[in-house]
């Protein structure tokens, strides 16, 4: 569950859900979208969020680890080349590692992939051809012990880099062919080396090439089958949210039933308990309603307890309050955040609506009309108390307006009871 939970995170995070309808969409990316690694417009930026979180930090290690083997090699410089170790130190050391180190610290403030990608692809070239220019400063010398240099740097491009695929193979092909370009007019190293040499550097390319390609191409298909996983997720979670929702319905009335009751009233004590703010509840009886029931039928009954509830919604805050069928003709109405004499406006003004409804009650010992009595009870949970204290003030509550002629609101709370206070 706690997996589930990570993935779904995951697919919000990269992913604007609002623009994906369905699986379908994901699904068509397997293809065209693989093979040429360039997905739909909304699902490449996706991709690209999720592709820089994932390997930012190879990004950085790559780099570093780049930079520390380019300081290294210094030491070679002052024993191959002794003659010109200063000239080869300025190359390594002035022109080159430093851009290594802005690299580092820029993957920490930029945060567009692309861009870094880009800088990253610049940062091969520049290794590459510090190597170049390395070899022309070495040339007198043994400057072809230089040369497995830029296959080092291919590697590095193609493998550990962690660039993607166009931008490891552009970088590469720039240095294989600068490679030649600059050795033609300024090494002029003999033409059979040089063929030899370039030999190998196209041989890297044809073996580094496809490697890079699959590693791009499994990320983007890890990728898509992530989305696929977290669409489904997505959709499961949804349907769990109707379901449960609809466990908390009462399906005759369309208010909650006891279940949403016992659990919105539980979390609501606990919450007014901690902000030390009270909470108001509404017991609520139709009168003489079983007689209804015998002299109408059930249908008719079914039908008043429906308007009954009704009239009950339009009389709370749809984002605060709950209105509840607690059992048979009895509902219940939570009011956080609600002082007693509030309570008891929201409590008269149903019990008004609900007569002003005029359902003929022709078994009523009271009125010709549907009528309803109201117990009403407020407090400010302490510690020391259960939440059943205040169903028990409401139900004793209801008892009085009962006893007291019905269609009436009467409420309950005793001066010994925890923060009393009596309506005015």
């Amino acid at each position: 569950m706690e997996e589930d939970r990570k993935v779904l995170e995951e697919f919000e995070h990269f992913f604007d859900v609002t623009a994906v309808r369905d699986e379908s969409q994901i699904v068509r990316e397997f293809g065209r979208g693989l093979t040429f690694l360039n997905f739909s417009p909304i699902v490449e930026r996706a991709f690209l969020r999720y592709y820089l979180s994932k390997y930012i930090w190879q990004m950085r290690i790559a780099a570093s680890l780049g930079v520390l083997l380019y300081a290294v090699f210094g030491i070679l410089d002052m024993i191959v080349f002794p003659e010109v170790a200063l000239k080869l130190w300025f190359i390594r050391f002035v022109l080159v590692i430093p851009l290594g180190l802005l690299f580092i610290f820029l993957s920490f403030r930029i945060n567009n992939e692309s861009l870094l990608q880009l800088l990253h692809s610049f940062l091969v070239v520049v290794g590459g051809l510090g190597i170049v220019a390395m070899i022309y400063v070495a040339h007198p010398y043994k400057s072809h012990l230089y040369y497995a240099g830029l296959m080092l740097v291919l590697f590095y491009a193609y493998t550990l880099s962690a660039l993607r695929f166009y931008y490891s193979l552009a970088s590469s092909l720039a240095i294989t062919f600068l490679y030649p370009f600059v050795d033609l007019i300024f090494v002029k190293t003999p033409l059979e080396n040089l063929i030899t040499n370039m030999f190998f550097l196209g041989s890297v390319n044809l073996i580094g090439a496809p490697v890079a390609y699959l590693l791009e191409r499994h990320s983007r298909k890890d990728f898509l089958l992530t989305m696929l996983l977290a669409l489904e997720k997505r959709k499961t979670e949804q349907l769990n949210v109707k379901l449960r929702d609809m466990s908390y319905v009462d399906g005759l009335t369309g208010v909650a039933n006891r279940l949403k009751f016992e659990e919105f009233f539980r979390k609501e004590w606990v919450r007014a308990g901690r902000m030390k703010r009270p909470i108001s509840l509404l017991m609520i009886d139709i009168d003489y309603f079983k007689n209804y029931n015998d002299l109408l039928g059930h249908l008719e009954g079914d039908e008043c307890l429906r308007k009954v509830a009704q009239v009950m919604k339009r009389h709370v805050r749809t984002e605060i309050d709950l209105v509840a069928r607690y059992g048979g003709e009895e509902f219940v109405v939570v009011l956080p955040e609600t002082e007693l004499r509030d309570a008891l406006k929201v409590a008269d003004r149903i019990r008004k609506d609900i007569e002003d409804l005029k359902i003929a009650h022709p078994a009523s010992e009271i009125s010709n009309y549907v009528t309803v009595s109201i117990g009403v009870a407020s407090i400010v949970p302490m510690d020391n108390l259960s939440r059943t204290v205040l169903i028990s003030m409401a139900d004793k509550a209801l008892y009085r307006a009962k006893n007291s002629g019905r269609n009436r609101v009467e409420f309950y709370q005793p001066e010994d009871t925890p923060n009393y206070r009596k309506p005015s």
